[in-house]
């Protein structure tokens, strides 16, 4: 997409250029000076486009840096303005032989090529605003394929999960005097299974549910060890109700059991959470078990990559490493 997002401004930017060119040739008998002046201005027209249209606004404008956005739309217009006049009255004049401008003002020069230059930006950010459209219609249906596909693959996997849930229920209260551990268990099962079947069809949640889910799961995952497992889980959140992709975080988290040491005390795994305004930070860190190989290949991870280029496009950022038997995973979220 960007590669054509590029030859289509270049494309546009041509035909103006011709059609200016030959306008300024045919009908007014532009003089050399003239036809120089077109062609810089043209030039620096697509500079400006090309940096609002591919850099600026796309860079900026989901996270609402407005004042990052004007600041760089100055410093730019004001490069351009030096640009014009090295260009017109030191390049042009030198080697070209164009009259040098008498009584020359600083400050109207930088004003009026300013105020002349503005219209580029515009340009630049209507073209923006349409490949961004473009964008969002693609992502929407490429979301509704994915969802569509999920549903049918679930409905072709499930065995009724409503049913296993209420035999989980069943299993619970008939535990309650043979084991405490027993009984507990069974609870975080079902638990983790009633929330994964209200959210099946929510992209997002708030994220004390998520924290809550994640820890039910280490809990549940927990009772496969006979001596337990070593772990730390920091939670700093001063927003508990901002919305997350639903079951992202717990994926990292399943990794981390499929693939990880969690049972030994000298290498614990550890998670962290952390929820500044609308910004979220998860990370987790542990030592690779070169014993455990998973057949599935990394669905899940591939799966969680998709989700959050479909529902954080552009507000997230997601880092794995794998260094010296160490995983870590540090994902920002900006909501």
């Amino acid at each position: 997409m960007n590669r054509k997002k590029y030859e289509i401004i270049l494309l546009v930017w041509v035909l103006s250029f011709v059609y200016l060119l030959f306008g300024a040739l045919v009908f007014n008998k532009a003089s050399l000076i003239g036809i120089t002046l077109i062609v810089e201005s043209q030039i620096i027209l697509l500079i400006i486009i090309l940096l609002t249209a591919t850099y600026i606004f796309p860079k900026n404008w989901e996270r609402k840096r407005w004042g990052l956005i004007a600041i760089q739309i100055i410093g730019l217009n004001l490069i351009c303005v030096l640009i014009k006049y090295v260009m017109e009255e030191e390049i042009f004049v030198s080697f070209l032989g164009f009259p040098k401008s008498q009584n020359l003002n600083p400050l109207f020069f930088v004003y009026d090529n300013f105020y002349y230059s503005l219209p580029s930006f515009f340009i630049g950010f209507i073209t923006f605003l349409i490949f961004r459209t473009f964008t969002i219609e693609k992502r929407n249906s490429e979301l509704k394929v994915s969802v569509h596909e999920a549903e049918l693959n679930l409905l072709k996997s499930q065995i009724n999960p409503h049913f296993l849930y209420n035999v989980l229920n069943y299993m619970y209260s008939i535990s309650l005097p043979l084991s405490p551990t027993l009984t507990n268990t069974i609870s975080k099962l079902a638990s983790t299974m009633r929330y994964t079947l209200t959210k099946s069809e929510v992209q997002t949640s708030p994220l004390n549910e998520e924290i809550e889910f994640v820890q039910d799961y280490i809990d549940l995952q927990s009772t496969q060890f006979d001596q337990g497992i070593h772990y730390n889980f920091i939670r700093a959140t001063d927003n508990d109700n901002i919305m997350v992709p639903t079951m992202v975080l717990v994926t990292f988290i399943e990794n981390a059991f499929k693939h990880g040491i969690v049972d030994d005390p000298r290498f614990p795994l550890k998670i962290k959470i952390t929820a500044l305004k609308n910004k979220i930070e998860f990370e987790i860190e542990n030592y690779i078990n070169q014993n455990l190989k998973d057949p599935t290949g990394g669905i899940g991870l591939a799966n969680v990559k998709r989700r959050l280029a479909l529902l954080l496009p552009g507000k997230h950022i997601l880092q794995i490493s794998a260094e010296n038997d160490l995983y870590s995973v540090h994902l920002k979220m900006f909501l």
